[in-house]
């Protein structure tokens, strides 16, 4: 995949995933679907960051 793509892919992915957090009602407790989101944005969050400082380090 062109690293542009796989980019502007992880990125938009993460802009969906915290969007979809948001829409969750608050609450004391985090539930089992709310710790898999969180641990979703951790992921693409961490994919993102190695994207754009792979792209520093080869400039």
């Amino acid at each position: 995949m062109d690293p542009k793509k796989r980019l502007l892919f992880a990125a938009v992915m993460l802009i969906i995933c915290i969007a979809n957090y948001m829409r969750l009602p608050d609450s004391v407790t985090i539930r089992g679907v709310a710790f898999l989101q969180i641990f979703a944005i951790g992921a693409l969050f961490t994919v993102v960051i190695r994207e754009v400082l792979g792209r520093i380090n080869n400039k």
